[in-house]
């Protein structure tokens, strides 16, 4: 199944927990399985949260035709609407911290409040080079790439409980388990650019910055923070799949920019 090119997608999601609506939006060739951690699990505790399978991930179809920013954040919306949702926060983490911030803009009646995990408002060189090599990978050693990506997304601390058993068995089923959208999400994020949509956004905003994620780096998160005013910055020690290193503290985060 496919969904025209320029269409608002009907995107899958789940539904837990009940409290104030947090929505889960993640990036390049995640999903609602693979991106979280227990992330969902903890903000379900005082949380209604919804988490969605973005174009091309889980059980979300892919359109035809590249991927739209504008598209995917009105796609957010639709979904959260036909979720019975009215107001709520909007969680972005990687690339979906770009959507979120397009959401906010164009949709700032719905949107609550913004937390930005290890986001991005513009590839860096450094993180063009990384999303180049990906996408290079996905033609050629499929092994290859799942070590490539864990050394990107894993922080030191994960990485040393892992011997080389693990990291060969992991890196096979980082790579196997891939999305079929995933060319396409790399695409949308070598073209992301919402740094004009930063000062117009008025809710409450968090932004959080992985210490030790060598893939989108923590200064992107300093220049989301500098660009949504009045916004908070904090810091957590993990690597790129902070929401799976992290999730106690990334929970207790959003809990207190909800119950400002």
């Amino acid at each position: 199944m496919t969904t025209p090119p320029g269409a608002h997608a009907d995107l899958h999601y789940t539904d837990h927990g009940s409290g104030s609506p947090v929505v889960l939006v993640h990036g390049v060739a995640g999903g609602i399985t693979t991106s979280w951690g227990s992330l969902p699990e903890r903000l379900a505790e005082h949380h209604r949260v919804i988490a969605v399978d973005n174009p091309g991930s889980g059980h979300s179809p892919l359109p035809d035709g590249p991927l739209q920013l504008d598209t995917l954040a009105d796609s957010i919306a639709l979904t959260a609407e036909r979720a019975g949702l009215e107001r709520y926060t909007v969680v972005g983490y990687s690339m979906g911290s770009a959507i979120a911030v397009r959401h906010a803009t164009r949709h700032p009646h719905r949107t609550a409040a913004l937390a930005l995990l290890a986001g991005f408002a513009q590839p860096d060189p450094r993180l063009r080079l990384a999303l180049r090599i990906w996408r290079d990978l996905l033609d050629v050693d499929e092994r290859l790439l799942g070590r490539y990506l864990l050394q990107q997304s894993c922080g030191p601390a994960g990485l040393a409980q892992l011997n080389g058993t693990d990291i060969d068995r992991l890196a096979e089923e980082t790579a196997a388990g891939l999305p079929p959208g995933t060319r396409r999400h790399i695409d949308l994020a070598l073209r992301l650019d919402v740094r004009d949509d930063l000062p117009r956004i008025d809710a409450p905003a968090l932004v959080v910055a992985a210490s030790e994620d060598i893939l989108v780096a923590p200064s992107h998160s300093d220049a989301l923070a500098q660009g949504i005013k009045g916004s908070r910055l904090v810091r957590v020690p993990a690597g790129h799949d902070a929401p799976a290193e992290q999730p106690a503290a990334i929970a207790a985060h959003i809990h207190t920019l909800t119950h400002r």
